[in-house]
């Protein structure tokens, strides 16, 4: 299959898998951003497996990989969830979302080790600068793989 052929109904199956994700985290921990994760779903599916060149292994360095920002981290249960169903942890980490020595905070952070997060994003409006220096950085060492980021309408105002 190339890059222009893609199974719809196959990205449709993760992606509502994804949404039941994110409603579980949501609603387990009483606590979140559900609005913002169910919206962006398709787009972090499309991503992840379709479009984007990533090895779930994971290397900070993603050296001759794509790579994607997350601006606004407080959607962060469709991030840990598309993450999840990539094959970068195991699905299960899901249901510790919000909870006590987690690695699935409200905010994706570096510090808690969680494969596929390269920065913290707690802070708005912070994504579009990392995303750029990333980019740079890719063409500066001849990487041509590409560099994707994703923000909230309010960072961006």
């Amino acid at each position: 299959m190339n890059v222009l052929e893609v199974d719809i109904d196959k990205l449709k199956d993760i992606a509502t898998q994804v949404r039941r994700d994110i409603v579980r985290m949501v609603h387990q921990c009483q606590s979140g951003h559900p609005g913002g994760s169910l919206g962006c779903t398709d787009y972090l599916v499309a991503l992840y497996f379709h479009i984007m060149k990533h090895d779930p292994k994971f290397n900070m360095n993603g050296k001759g990989e794509d790579l994607f920002f997350l601006s606004n981290g407080h959607i962060s249960p469709v991030f840990y969830s598309v993450l999840a169903r990539s094959g970068y942890f195991d699905v299960a980490e899901l249901a510790t979302f919000r909870k006590l020595n987690s690695r699935l905070q409200g905010h994706p952070t570096t510090h808690e080790g969680l494969p596929g997060i390269r920065m913290a994003s707690g802070s708005l409006g912070q994504g579009l600068s990392v995303a750029i220096g990333a980019a740079q950085a890719k063409r500066l060492n001849g990487d041509d793989s590409f560099v994707y980021t994703l923000h909230g309408d309010g960072e961006l105002q």
